[in-house]
Parts: C-alpha cells; structure tokens; sequence
C-alpha cells in the first residue's frame, strides 16, 4: 500500500533490528542517568527503492557486515574471544595426564605407536591360533575319563583326590620321564595345593600329598636344591615318620650340609626298618667315617662340647667350628678362595676387611649381640617399673591363656643395626672372629663355639695400650652368662652383692657368623705397614666424568663410623666444597647448630679431602666412592668443631700422657657426578639411587649402600 517492494522493506527491517541497543546498554545508559534513549539515534531508514532484486540483496549483505563490526567494536555480551587460552594445558601436561591426543604426537612418536599397535596385533594373532589349535586338539582327541570308569566315590573329597592322582600325578610323572622339570613341579605342587584346598582330608589324600611331596623331594635333588629338599622330606616325615624315600632323601640333605650327626640320625633309622636299602647302607659307612675322621681332630674338653663337630680353629681349643649351617660359594670341602695368608703378614701392604652378619648366645640361650637388630633396653627407673608393671600383667594373661610364658625380650622393639666389618689380622678385634672368618667360604653361615680366652680377654691389652677400651670400637661386651635384660630390670630390687655376678662369669659363648663379603685394602701407614692407616677404592668413578683435582668444585658426601659395628658418628648426606680448599674452614653454627665455612657453606673436616687427595695409586673421577679405616682417627673437634672448648681438657691429658690421636673410626667419602642435583628428579642426596647418584659395584659388601 504504500509503493514499496517487498525486498525494500525487508531490507528496512533488518537494518533498524540489528541497530536497536540491547537490553543490557539500555539498562545501563538509565544507571548513569543517560535520560530515556538520551544518546541513541535511530537509524535513518533509507528512502524507498525501486531497485532490482539483486541490488536489495547486496544492500542486505552490506547493512549484516556492518552490524557484525559495530557489535565487535561495542564489545557484545556474546563475544568469547578474550578467554580463548585460559586453562589450556601443555603438550607436557596433557602426557602426565594421559589426556593426549593424536595431533600432539611428533612423528616419530606416531611411528611407535604403529609399531606397538603391529607387535600387539601379533601378539594376539598368535594368541588366538594357539588357542584354535589347543581347541582343536581337544576336539580331536577327547578326555581321558577311563579313570572314572567302574569306579564310586563317596564323597567329593574322594573324588577330588582320585582326579589329581589320575591327571596332575600322571602328568607330572610323565613330565618328569621327558626332562621337563618346570612342568613337573607345576604339576605336582598343583595337585598338593588342590588336596589342601579341600580341608579335611581322607587318609588317601594324605598318602597322596607324601608321594606328590616325595616326588618334589626328588626334583629338587637333582636340582641340587639341598633347602627344598629338606622342606618337602620334613613335610613327609611328620605324617609318615617311617616313610623309606623320604628318610633317605633328607639324609642326602643332611650329607650335602655336612651335617653328620642327623644324616647318621636319618640313615640308622632307615637301615633298622628297611636293611635291604644298600644305597643307604653305602651312605651310613661313608658318615661314620666323616665322624670319627673329624673326631680324631678333636682333643680334650672340645670333643664333649661339640655338637656335631667339625674342627677346631685354635692351638688351645678355645675356638671350634660347630656346624656349617648355610653353604657358600665354591667346593665345600676346599679352602675359602678368598683367603690367603699373606694378608696377615706383617709386613703386607694389602689387607681384607670383611663384612659379616654376628649373632651371639650364652649358652642359657639368651641373645647377647646381634648385628641384624637389637632391642633397646628402659634407661631410667621409671621405664623399668612401667614394663615391669606390663610384664606381670602380660604373663597374668598368657597363664589364663595356657600360653608358654615370654621372654624378657619379647617386650622390647626391635631397631634394624647394620652388620659387623674388621680386617683381618687386626689386633682390636677379638680372636675367635678372625679365626673364625678365615674358615669361611663367601655367603656361608656357620656356628661356633668360642671360650672367654678368644674374647675380651685377647683385645684387653691391645686397648690399654691405646689408652681406650674395646667398645670404643664397637666390640659387644661378653662377661656374664646372666641375662642382661634381666639384670636391668633387677638391679633395681637386688644388691649388688646378692646378684653375685663375678660367680657368673661365662665359659664360652655360641657365635653364629655369616660371611657377607670381602673388600680388598691398600695399608698406607708410616712408616711401617701396621694396620693403623687402611684406604680402598670402592668405586674409582665414571668413565666418561671429570677427573678429581685438587681445587675442583665437588658435590659429595661424607660418614664417619665406628669400625666395628658401623655405628654413625658424623654425617653430611650432601655438602658442596672445593677439594684441598674449603677443608678444615670453620667460622660459626648455623641456625640448627650446625658448624659452617667462612663462605656459608656446610663445614667439611680435613680427613675427607685427605681420603681423595691420598689416592695416589688410581685415578678418581667423580662419582668415586672411598673408605678409609683409621685405628687413631682425627679428633673429635677436628670433624665437629662447634664442640671445640669441650675437648680442650682431653686434649691437654692426651698431651700430658703422649696418648694418639682421636679413636678408632671408619671414614666414607661419595663424590656425585656432575649431572647431579639435590632436587634433580629421584636425585635424594640422602640415596645412593635416584639420578645421578653414584653406581656401586655388585661385589660390594651389602652393608656399603649409604642410608
């Protein structure tokens, strides 16, 4: 109606739309008090137009771009450009988070992918054929159940049975027949954990748990697996104490062991009950001999002292070697291929420290020493009346109980010790260790018998020459045969003079010794080689690091120990210093009270760049890793200084009475390799492991690993 086209008003329309404010600016314009549309021009609709189709159109794209730029520049509500961005994680974070995608990957890294999804695909190829043809076997060739034909069982526990001895039995049998010894132990230990799964047995699963056990017995004996072998007869024996296979195969056990008096205990059993056994028969003349061979080395009151003996270690019997409980590496019946005796030579240069494990018994049974762990005793009054006060209402209870009554030391915790080190021919280390440690082969574990003599006794003056006592080495006390922990609990309610303890005074002791591992050392005392200066290069570095100089930039470590027993004396688990420099420089105590450098770095003592500086004999890169073992070692003040004034008086009566040097102690020294970082990922200055941290050799003793 009034004269314009249909294009035209379209066009109008959309125009005046798409410029109208939005609700939000007007809302806004009236908070600021803008007057109603104070500010807004409305668009001037263009006059009407006759124009063709296509030109409206093109004013209508026109009139939309325009619209679009003046809603960017206005900066519309709907516009999201300004977060585009925010939270976006990292190619890196995406990997940690498992969240990433394909177009991430580089490459090289889709390359492996198709690789592992081509092994995959093999893997399951291969699966799945080997499981068509397993199928296919069973299909053509049916279940044996002929062992089920004409027969009836019971129960489902007889049935059980009946089924492992037809198939797991038999087809361990047959494994076993074929050399296949992996298969028959499979086999056979299946069909032993199937009848115990069972519960209460019939006396025809017993039977057949002691054949299946048997038989294992057997295939650890041709393995030589002298451990198992015992573990599977004793089994046997306990429900079948006459049982003829299982006697004969411990008592190979117990020769294997060298343990002679049980193998004779075994075989003379087996000979009375079955005297057709000529195998055994061999065996038992072959043990007497043993026996009366080793007895003939025995004189005196050694040889009714002796379990099962074997020989004696001293002139004067105050050292013998009862039984080997565990053997270790080499022919049992050769000499230890570690020892020689030029070690204890005295004019040697080279020496063998030694780490062992050592537990000591009194012959009561209490525990005197052990170096896996031991149990910290009450120190005060008042701890030992609180545990004595627990103790009573313990054993109240365990009597109510019908319960074996407990030991003192059942109520203490155990803390976790680290074992024993000596070298070999050391004056400070009592005499029945040495000796005994020289009979030893590695890994082995034997027990012994040692009177006082080889003890305390033989260290006594060797100490008071030094002017010190043997625990300063770390030796245990082993006067009397009275428990300790029962003394410490009594001394409070006895006299002295009641406990009588110089009348307990201890014949000898049994000592349990394992031989751990062997480290070769270089003697440097001056001027004499006499064991008081020992040095070893444990580790010499990495090939391809730095060599060690005199003023290099090091990262290390450093631990000073009791020789003996490894006790820590003085650590620092990381410290930075420059070598042959910083040593010795101390100025204050830190906020911990620990001493420092001039520059603010941690203090380092002077032995510690000496135990780098004196290898002389090797070339040290870093990451290199050196012991050295002092009889005199540095004074206490010279490794921590902020104790300087209150070892001034011991030094003036050192002085006065021309005493040596400090104590006795074992120095360690690490060295990182360059690479290595206190906050480097894994890299725990307070671990050998970790990035960067020092790599030790395999033939190491296991008591090197730094905690």
């Amino acid at each position: 109606d009034c004269g314009c086209s249909t294009a035209s008003f379209i066009t109008h329309t959309h125009i005046y739309r798409q410029s109208m404010p939005s609700l939000k600016e007007k809302k806004a314009q009236e908070a600021a008090g803008a007057g109603t549309r104070k500010g807004f021009e409305p668009p001037t609709r263009p006059p009407p137009t006759t124009a063709p189709k296509a030109e409206a159109a093109a004013a209508v794209e026109q009139a939309d771009k325009e619209s679009v730029a003046s809603k960017k520049v206005a900066g519309d509500r709907l516009d999201y450009s300004r977060f585009q961005g925010i939270g976006a994680d990292t190619k890196a974070e995406r990997l940690q988070t498992g969240d990433i995608v394909w177009d991430d990957l580089s490459k090289e890294e889709k390359t492996e992918v198709w690789k592992a999804e081509d092994q995959f695909d093999e893997i399951l190829d291969k699966k799945r054929k080997e499981d068509d043809t397993r199928k296919k076997e069973l299909q053509e060739k049916p279940p044996d159940l002929s062992w089920v034909q004409g027969r009836k069982f019971d129960t489902y526990e007889a049935f059980c049975v009946a089924r492992v001895e037809a198939t797991l039995k038999k087809g361990g049998n047959e494994a076993f027949q074929r050399g296949e010894l992996e298969e028959a132990k499979r086999l056979w230990q299946g069909g032993v954990d199937m009848i115990l799964s069972l519960g209460s047995l019939p006396s025809e699963g017993t039977d057949l748990i002691c054949t299946l056990r048997n038989n294992l017995a057997q295939l650890f004996l041709k393995e030589k697996n002298w451990n198992k072998v015992k573990e599977m007869t004793d089994k046997v024996l306990e429900k079948q104490p006459t049982n003829q296979k299982a006697l004969f195969r411990r008592a190979q056990a117990f020769f294997a062991f060298a343990l002679w008096e049980r193998c004779l205990e075994d075989l003379e059993k087996l000979t009375k009950l079955y005297p057709d056994n000529k195998e055994a028969q061999n065996m038992l003349q072959q043990v007497q001999g043993k026996i009366c061979k080793d007895k003939k080395k025995l004189t005196g009151k050694a040889v009714s002292d002796i379990a099962v003996g074997m020989k004696e270690l001293a002139a004067d019997g105050s050292v013998r070697k009862l039984r080997i409980e565990q053997y270790g590496e080499g022919d049992p019946d050769a000499p230890p291929s570690w020892f020689s005796p030029d070690v204890l030579k005295s004019d040697s240069r080279d020496r063998v420290v030694v780490t062992c494990q050592l537990v000591i018994w009194s012959h009561g049974g209490e525990e005197l020493y052990n170096s896996r762990e031991y149990r910290p005793r009450p120190d005060t009054k008042q701890a030992r009346d609180e545990l004595k006060e627990y103790m009573e209402m313990v054993n109240f209870l365990d009597q109510e109980a019908n319960k074996m009554p407990r030991l003192v030391g059942d109520f203490y915790q155990k803390v976790k010790k680290r074992p024993v080190r000596w070298f070999l021919g050391d004056p400070g280390i009592y005499k029945g260790f040495d000796l005994a440690v020289q009979s030893m082969s590695v890994k082995e574990k034997a027990l012994f018998e040692m009177d006082q003599s080889a003890l305390s006794a033989s260290v006594d003056k060797f100490y008071e020459g030094m002017g010190f006592h043997s625990g300063i080495a770390g030796l245990p006390p082993l006067t009397y045969h009275i428990e300790e922990e029962r003394l410490a609990i009594l001394e409070d309610e006895m006299p002295p003079d009641e406990l009588d303890l110089e009348n307990r005074r201890q014949r000898s002791v049994r000592v349990e010794l394992e031989l751990l591992g062997h480290v070769r050392f270089r003697d440097v005392s001056t001027p004499n080689p006499d064991g008081s200066l020992l040095h070893a290069v444990l580790h010499a570095g990495f090939p391809d690091a730095p060599v060690i100089r005199k003023g290099d930039f090091l990262r290390g470590a450093f631990f000073i120990n009791r020789p003996f027993d490894s006790s820590l004396l003085v650590q620092n688990p990381y410290v930075e210093w420059r070598l042959g420099v910083d040593e010795g420089d101390y100025e204050k105590l830190g906020e911990n009270n620990q001493p420092l450098r001039s520059d603010g770095g941690p203090f380092v003592p002077k032995c510690v760049g000496e135990a780098l500086l004196k290898v002389d004999w090797e070339e040290l890169r870093l990451g290199a890793l050196v012991e050295v073992r002092y009889r005199a070692g540095p004074d206490l003040d010279e490794i921590a200084p902020q104790y300087g004034n209150q070892f001034a008086e011991a030094r003036e009566e050192r002085n006065r009475t021309s005493k040596r040097r400090g104590a006795m102690c074992s120095l360690l020294v690490q060295t990182f390799p360059p690479n290595f970082s206190p906050n480097s990922e894994g890299g725990d200055p307070n671990t050998t492991g970790g990035a960067g941290g020092a790599q030790f050799s395999a033939t190491l003793p296991q008591d090197l690993e730094l905690d």
